[in-house]
């Protein structure tokens, strides 16, 4: 939020503002019928399941940091919250408050042959859907009274932080038309799509209405990977968590995980202090020969690697370390880091910031010296790899978030998958 001046600074009532970012699930399994299915727990359909990915991917790559995550307690909501807070190890709320309304007699039904059954009852519902309720359910009065009862309740816990919502259209219109100050007679009005996401900022001295139904962009393509196993590098400053991934990694794709041999060579002994400008640059091209090296016999013998640096790293320490006066040299050690990039399935460039610096005697603990060398390296990823060859890990901290995400991302698609069981229900 802005710096205010003093007398409007007097005039706030609070500055206390609460995040909910309002996710609706996506496409409902209901065997091509338009049912009335409020409390009714149906899978997703394959789009629906594409639909939370996408949505999934939305919040990990594009929203700030939440503080948890809330959910319906209905799978169809409760599979994409669980999917999330795993990805970013938060809080797990899942509640029956946030549920759809309840169609009770109606649950399962066609509207198609309620209608035929009775369409004076359908259409007198339709005309007053605020108190009309379905035998046995609940009117969208009632279904509002419950969604507030549960923010009323929990407001001390819920004040002044960010939360991920994942729910139903009818909770989130009830919220809306609260939030917003509109009479819930006007809540069909709002119609956000299936796997959207909606924001609310909320304050003491009201609310304002962020997004409304935004649809996150299809995912990019994965990368195409050249042989049967992946070829992938990671990419990132000192202290990032490369090793530790790429050792995962390389333990899931069953290939050789390949450490820089910096790390090796100060732990052998070399002091970096003690070598001059000329000694440090023959250093950095003698350890780009041993990776490339080191990369060729993995692929020969094994298929694929996971590499603990990419090509384009050392062309990153060239600029970090200030290595710019013969152009005629950096020009062809430049072209050959790139052109060797062209090779790999991937890189995956880790964040910086997320996870502390640690002391090792290896690695600097300096973290501005650490994001000089970040944000050098990210500018020549981003300008010598295309979009699908470049991936870009959110701020996760957890090691199985991160596996998750870079498997998710590297592993071929299946390019005949199981078919997906279908649902019908009975009329």
């Amino acid at each position: 939020m802005p710096p205010f001046d003093a007398v409007t600074e007097r005039a706030l009532p609070s500055r206390q503002v609460t995040s909910l970012h309002l996710l609706r699930h996506g496409e409902v399994d209901t065997g091509g019928a338009r049912l009335a299915y409020g409390h009714l727990d149906l899978p997703l359909t394959l789009k629906g399941e594409a639909e939370g990915e996408a949505l999934r991917r939305h919040v990990l790559e594009r929203l700030p940091r939440p503080d948890g995550v809330i959910s319906s307690d209905l799978s169809r909501c409760r599979a994409l919250a669980e999917r999330i807070a795993a990805d970013l190890d938060l809080p797990l709320w899942t509640t029956p408050a946030l549920r759809e309304q309840q169609m009770g007699a109606w649950e399962g039904r066609s509207w198609e042959s309620l209608t035929a059954e009775d369409e004076p009852r359908i259409q007198a519902y339709w005309a007053d859907y605020l108190t009309a309720a379905p035998p046995g359910g609940e009117s969208f009065a009632e279904l509002a009274a419950r969604v507030q009862s549960f923010f009323d309740e929990h407001q001390t816990t819920l004040a002044g932080r960010r939360w991920v919502v994942v729910t139903h259209i009818g909770v989130i219109r009830a919220i809306l038309c609260r939030q917003l100050g509109l009479p819930r007679s006007e809540a069909l009005r709002f119609a956000p799509a299936r796997g959207s996401h909606t924001q609310l900022l909320i304050a003491e001295a009201g609310a304002v209405l962020e997004q409304l139904g935004e649809r996150p962009t299809p995912a990019a393509a994965r990368p195409q990977l050249r042989g049967a196993r992946p070829r992938v590098a990671l990419s990132g400053s000192a202290g990032v968590g490369k090793s530790t991934l790429g050792a995962a990694l390389a333990e899931r794709w069953g290939v050789p995980f390949l450490p820089e041999g910096m790390r090796a060579r100060i732990e052998g002994g070399l002091k970096l202090h003690d070598l001059d400008h000329d000694q440090l640059q023959a250093l950095i091209e003698e350890l780009w020969e041993e990776q490339a090296a080191a990369e060729a016999e993995a692929v020969a013998q094994a298929g694929g690697f996971v590499a603990d640096r990419s090509s384009i790293d050392y062309a990153a320490f060239y600029l970090h370390y200030g290595f710019t006066t013969d152009q005629a040299r950096i020009g062809r050690f430049f072209e050959r880091l790139i052109s060797h990039a062209r090779g790999y399935d991937a890189v995956l460039l880790l964040p910086h910031g997320v996870l502390p610096l640690v002391e090792d005697g290896v690695r600097s603990t300096n973290p501005y010296i650490q994001l000089r060398f970040q944000v050098t390296l990210a500018g020549l990823l981003r300008h010598q790899l295309p979009e699908d060859r470049l991936l870009i890990m959110p701020p996760l901290t957890a090691l199985e978030a991160r596996l998750r995400w870079a498997v998710s991302r590297c592993t071929p698609e299946d390019p005949n998958p199981a078919p997906k069981r279908e649902t019908f229900i009975r009329v």
